[in-house]
């Protein structure tokens, strides 16, 4: 069993993908990497695999440095999102072969690899070649060669994301408690900030070749210290508006550039904007912590406006609403059973407590 450490990881090919990225994961600890498509989550899991040489920095596994170590003697497994099964053999050999490569005795591989397809509901397959099962069933094998090395570190490169709704809900279930991703460094990486906030037991965003944040899925989320996180972490997306602040009897409040929507900036942020002494700002605030009301509907002590529908989708567990109010498009997140025609008009409360605060340059919060 092992711990990972990465110290100044760079990678390159034309431009810097890896850039002087840090990162330590303790034995024991399930590590969620979530990033855009294309910024380098693949890359990163190479390096540590050693299948990819940094142009600098070091890898260390268990305290050891492994950069200049050959991927099989590194102790660590990977599961690849273009599945990388072995055409020519049934699904049992595939996973299988990981305990071939170590002289493990018959009896042991037909226990373990039984044992591995009941988990992952691919039993009834073991005789079959790649070539004769779906896509999400090669990616189940090619997950299940990977838990049945029983490494001292995983790599799982977006292991389920090929599989349907429902499985992919029953294997992240299963994440949980499965007592070989548990008791040793898990480094998962994925593009669904979904899986990353379900499954980490801390969390990283990548952006720009390093973590710009790490933490535990209730802090990157609740408290992100930048637009680029608080964006790619939510469906629907946070809504970002650029504001100006003004103070009007003696209470700031932020004026969105263009339109003629504003709000009062709740006090416990306030003191905060002030002290950045800055006049432009990107105020953030999630699609759930905006309500629409009916018009005539009896209104609270929140901030309302009047906006015009311009687009519902009801999606059965709820519904996604897009406003205009006065100029400023807007996402509301309603109850499953709302209804809005495009053209009706509504009014949309707003918890001002729950706004984020960036830097309108350089995208940093201005609240942490």
């Amino acid at each position: 069993m092992a711990d990972v450490a990465l110290e100044g990881l760079c990678k390159g090919f034309n431009h810097p993908v890896l850039d002087g990225l840090d990162l330590e994961v303790a034995e024991g600890e399930f590590f969620a990497v979530v990033g855009p498509s294309g910024i380098g989550k693949t890359t990163l899991l190479r390096c540590i695999a050693g299948l990819e040489a940094p142009d600098a920095g070091r890898v260390f596994i268990g305290g050891v440095d492994v950069t200049e170590t050959p991927p099989y003697r590194r102790g660590v497994a990977m599961t690849f999102e273009s599945y990388a099964l072995y055409p020519h053999l049934s699904v049992f050999e595939n996973i299988a072969s990981p305990l071939r490569a170590r002289r493990a005795g018959s009896a042991v591989i037909r226990e373990r690899v039984a044992a591995i397809a009941r988990l992952l509901r691919i039993e009834t397959l073991l005789e079959r070649k790649p070539g004769e099962i779906s896509g999400g069933q090669k990616q189940r094998t090619a997950l299940g060669r990977t838990l049945v090395a029983e490494p001292d570190v995983f790599l799982l490169d977006e292991p389920i994301s090929h599989l349907d709704a429902k499985i992919r809900h029953e294997l992240r279930q299963e994440f949980h408690n499965l007592p070989a991703l548990r008791r040793v460094a898990c480094i998962y990486v994925t593009h669904d900030y979904a899986e990353a906030l379900a499954l980490g037991d801390r969390i990283g965003v990548l952006g720009g070749g390093v973590l710009v944040q790490t933490g535990t899925p209730e802090e990157v989320f609740e408290h992100p210290n930048s637009l680029f996180v608080a964006q790619h972490l939510g469906n629907p997306a946070i809504n970002a508006l650029t504001c100006r602040l003004t103070t009007r009897g003696g209470t700031l409040y932020a004026e969105c550039e263009g339109t003629r929507f504003s709000f009062p900036v709740a006090a416990a942020h306030a003191g905060a904007l002030r002290r950045a002494n800055s006049d432009t700002v990107i105020a953030g605030i999630r699609p759930q912590f905006i309500e629409a009301l009916e018009e005539g509907a009896p209104g609270d002590d929140r901030p309302m406006v009047e906006a015009d529908v311009e687009m519902f989708e009801a999606l059965g567990s709820s519904g996604v609403l897009m406003v205009k109010a006065g100029g400023a498009l807007m996402t509301v997140l309603t109850r499953p059973d709302d209804r809005y025609p495009p053209g009706a008009r509504v009014r949309i409360a707003l918890d001002t407590t729950c706004f984020h605060y960036f830097d309108a340059a350089s995208g940093a919060s201005l609240l942490l």
